[in-house]
């Protein structure tokens, strides 16, 4: 093999494990085009690209000689620039997995070992007069590589355009709403601290004020990601007995979405909630001041895919058969000793929270913009789904009416059906929804996860409603307004007519 051959298979390899970083930690993992914090990289990012992009191009068609090739290393050059660049802003900003950093490891070994081997191939190039010859392909081995690295430019250009785009719209976003500004400062103890809603909520509670502590396998991580300015532990063991928490709010579990639902699964989704939740509970036991208030976390799911009508009842029975039934009944079964040890005890029964920052609706919205909105199964089956700031706006509401107890339908009024939401969807973006997915492919791929995207109850905000709740995205598309601009509507937290909400006449505002 020549040296030029040489180059060119571990400049392929380099991409190869490029694009494995880029899918596997920045989209999946991380993230960061739904992160506010990852304006920054997602620049660098995109900047790097389209460095990358005529990189390829040029080792593909082009044998630069002379200044030409000068240019080249000058590109080069400004390409180690951005990635140190990007290793300082990683650093800053968010604690990289491990497997993130070993692949960077790597690609840092091959890519030295590539432009070593770059060098040697073109050292005699420079003593040539400055032109941008064809580059030579004398196998057909050499001319698939240099169509291949075509491919990687043009995706690799997309991939900048889309980092720049997610950049400019994680800059406009803007800071967290403060919650509870006005209210006495507050100690909060928060479970699921770093996930979608956990996030969005202790941004909040910071910034108005509030003092917090998460609890969270990752502590290190956690504490990165609020930049020090809450506690985090990684165990309720961390908790003295006489500390003083005036509210818990528990959001602790794995993603239900996900790999399928083996048994072993099964068992893992039940343990990261229920384990979580006697920690806190058995925390709660020892604490010489018990916390006000308990708000639980929980699902629509409870009462069952095919469930016609979900009144607010304090205890459910499972669905028979129906595994996320069973699930959300045994988390709330876990919570529910709390209320009898004197604390004030609230269930949020949620249904799909929007948001451009995390859950499904980044994933959907980027299949939609593609084009691929698609009807599931028939498409009748009903779409309860709440948005983000309404979540944050019952925790306010919670905290502020003592009447608030037992369990929420948290879902917003205007529910739809599955073909209806795709359609919306797809509106709001200005593209078509002319697709359909039959259900038995989605049944035979994800087997009873399925269920999730083929059936759902019908559910209503009943209790919140008779206690005039008012929804900040009541119809769906005033939420993907809000989510697809990335900008959460200036609301405040100030209630108006404050009454007591147990007893059917609280009122909640916006001004």
């Amino acid at each position: 093999m020549d040296l030029h051959t040489l180059f060119l298979s571990l400049l392929l390899l380099q991409i190869a494990m490029g694009a494995l970083d880029t899918i596997a930690h920045h989209e999946v993992m991380e993230k960061l085009a739904n992160r506010r914090s990852a304006a920054l990289e997602l620049k660098l990012h995109s900047a790097r690209g389209f460095v990358y992009g005529a990189l390829f191009l040029v080792f593909a068609w082009l044998r630069p000689q002379g200044l030409w090739l000068a240019a080249v290393w000058l590109l080069v050059l400004i390409e180690v620039g951005i990635t140190l660049w990007d290793f300082v802003v990683e650093d800053a900003t968010r604690l990289l997995p491990n497997t993130e950093r070993v692949l960077h490891t790597v690609l840092a070994v091959n890519g030295g070992a590539m432009f070593a081997v770059y060098a040697l191939a073109t050292r005699g190039d420079w003593a040539l007069p400055s032109a941008l010859a064809p580059a030579a392909h004398g196998t057909l081995l050499q001319s698939a590589m240099s169509w291949a690295l075509t491919a990687a430019a043009l995706g690799i250009a997309a991939s900048a355009v889309r980092d720049g785009l997610a950049a400019r719209a994680n800059a406009a976003e803007p800071a967290p709403r403060p919650l509870l500004a006005q209210h006495p400062q507050q100690h909060f103890l928060v479970s699921g601290g770093t996930g979608f809603i956990g996030t969005a909520l202790v941004e909040g509670l910071l910034a108005g004020g509030h003092r917090i502590t998460v609890l969270s396998r990752d502590p290190r991580r956690a504490a990165l990601r609020f930049g020090g300015r809450a506690r985090c532990i990684a165990d309720t063991a961390e908790l003295r007995d006489d500390e003083r928490i005036d509210v818990v709010v528990n959001l602790a579990g794995a993603p239900v979405v996900g790999p399928r639902w083996t048994p072993q699964r099964k068992r893992a989704l039940l343990a990261s909630r229920i384990g979580t939740t006697d920690a806190l509970r058995a925390w709660c036991d020892r604490a010489s001041v018990k916390p006000a208030l308990w708000l639980q976390a929980s699902a629509v799911g409870l009462y069952g895919a095919h469930a016609r009508s979900a009144p607010e009842q304090r205890e459910f029975a499972p669905v028979p058969g129906d595994f996320p039934s069973a699930l959300c009944a045994a988390w709330e079964r876990a919570a529910a000793p709390v209320g009898e040890r004197g604390v004030r005890l609230a269930t949020m029964r949620l249904g799909l929270v929007l948001h451009r920052s995390g859950g499904l609706l980044p994933m959907l919205s980027l299949a939609a913009a593609l084009g691929g909105a698609a009807r599931l199964g028939d498409g009748r089956q009903w779409f309860a789904w709440v948005h983000l700031d309404d979540v944050l706006r019952f925790v306010e509401y919670a905290v502020e009416h003592a009447g608030v107890r037992g369990p929420y339908n948290l879902v917003a009024p205007g529910g739809c059906t599955q073909a209806e939401f795709t359609r919306e969807l797809a509106r709001s973006l200005h593209r078509p929804a002319w697709l359909a997915m039959p259900a038995a492919p989605l049944r035979l791929a994800l087997g009873e996860m399925a269920t999730m995207l083929l059936d759902g109850p019908v559910a209503a905000p009943q209790r919140l409603t008779d206690q005039r709740f008012v929804f900040a995205h009541p119809v769906l598309a005033s939420a993907l307004r809000g989510a697809h601009a990335g900008l959460a509507r200036d609301l405040r937290s100030d209630y108006v007519g404050v009454g007591h909400p147990g007893e059917g006449h609280g009122t909640v505002a916006t001004h």
